[in-house]
């Protein structure tokens, strides 16, 4: 049995359907897969929301507004302002991936 990498089989299934390929089965099962990733991610989303709006709350400003000012060099790098920071860029990482999933404009 041949052991195949992932990007190869979707480029493969890809290359099928551009050939003509219909497949109910196939067709819902990769739905239900994206459907399922979408639940998850915005599962994710909403428990990080939560903790970006605690870090909000204890210093009175909005996540993108500290972003910006952490990136720029203006914040200091404490814990907090540390884990505030990969927090509010995991939350970005999950908006594109979720634009992707829902088939979006990443830069729209």
């Amino acid at each position: 049995m041949t052991t195949l990498s992932l990007p190869l089989d979707f480029k493969r299934l890809e290359q099928l359907y551009a050939a003509g390929l219909q497949d109910n089965f196939l067709e819902n099962a990769l739905r239900k897969l994206v459907a399922r990733q979408v639940e998850r991610d915005e599962a994710d989303l909403a428990q990080l929301n939560g903790w970006l709006a605690n870090y909000e709350l204890k210093y009175s400003m909005k996540s993108q507004e500290f972003w910006d000012k952490y990136k720029a060099g203006n914040m200091a790098d404490t814990a907090d302002f540390m884990e505030w920071n990969a927090l509010f860029k995991s939350r970005l990482r999950l908006l594109d991936r979720l634009k992707i999933l829902k088939g979006e404009s990443l830069h729209a």
